[in-house]
């Protein structure tokens, strides 16, 4: 039998974690991505049905989608995959805990996780691509939301607090003291290209930003104002950002310029020809060649 955490770490996670929907069940879209000459989504498919909570999507593979979900009968996270050439699901982690966000680990044949242990802290986690939790990541750093990695060493970590920090942690050396990067910053930690560039976002009273990160320079700077209540973003492997307010879909492309990100052109809206995601998206998710694109629609 599952364990159902019920701690505060849990609950603050669960809140994190959804979207402009609050808790309500939703369920993954899989379409087809145009980035040629004009942005477009098409042939969109549900291929989650579970009257539950799924959602984070990361396409680890042009072939292999995982994410998270909830077992309905225990309200327990785990992380699923799904093979988009058989349509087949399955349970990777399997564990008394709940696991969150999973995301590859560079260079190693693991993955990482958000995985809240019997006490309800929430942690991150190595495990190996059978589901198995292997090593326990700055261990130091409580309670972890969000991450991504710059190396096979490093990592940038959303950590829940009063505010919501960035923080740069070595992975592997708990004696090394995180540095703080930022707060107030949302959920969505990504990777520009492969440079040295790291997006998140930042809401102070200037407003609703995206901004950057540069591994390098240790510096940090705005790149483009977001489009008003939105929240989650997702960065395409050329540059083409896009975000949700809940009802519809914007794209904007970010590009480098004198060793420096900014926007091109405006924030364009993109119409979804899909009745249930007419109804809001919030968390999008885009296949390394670009082809496919993955999203959460509410029920």
């Amino acid at each position: 039998m599952k364990k159902v955490i019920t701690s505060f770490g849990f609950i603050s996670l669960l809140f994190m974690q959804t979207s402009v929907f609050a808790q309500d069940a939703s369920d993954l879209y899989l379409g087809k991505l145009q980035t040629e000459n004009k942005v477009e989504i098409s042939d969109l498919v549900r291929i989650t049905d579970t009257d539950a909570y799924s959602n984070q999507p990361y396409f680890f593979t042009n072939e292999n989608l995982f994410y998270t979900q909830m077992i309905s009968s225990e309200e327990q996270m785990d992380i699923f995959s799904f093979s988009i050439a058989t349509g087949e699901h399955k349970n990777l982690s399997q564990s008394p805990q709940s696991e969150y966000s999973p995301t590859p680990m560079p260079n190693q044949n693991l993955f990482s996780v958000i995985r809240v242990n019997e006490n309800g802290f929430q942690e991150l986690w190595a495990l190996n691509m059978q589901g198995k939790a292997l090593t326990h990541l700055a261990s130091k750093i409580e309670p972890v939301g969000y991450h991504v990695w710059l190396d096979e060493q490093s990592l940038l970590l959303f950590v829940l607090g009063e505010p919501h920090t960035l923080q740069l942690v070595a992975a592997n050396d708990p004696k090394q003291a995180a540095k703080l990067i930022d707060s107030n910053i949302g959920a969505s930690l990504v990777r520009y290209k492969h440079s040295n560039w790291y997006l998140y976002s930042r809401t102070s009273e200037e407003g609703h930003w995206l901004k950057a990160y540069n591994q390098e320079t240790g510096k940090t700077r705005r790149v483009a104002q977001l489009p008003a209540n939105t929240d989650y973003y997702a960065l395409s492997p050329s540059g083409y950002a896009f975000t949700s307010d809940g009802s519809n879909v914007y794209v904007r492309k970010i590009i480098e310029q004198n060793n420096k990100l900014q926007p091109f052109e405006k924030w364009e809206a993109i119409s979804i020809n899909e009745k249930a995601c007419q109804k809001g998206v919030s968390r999008i998710a885009i296949s390394p060649d670009e082809s496919m694109i993955a999203m959460v629609c509410p029920r």
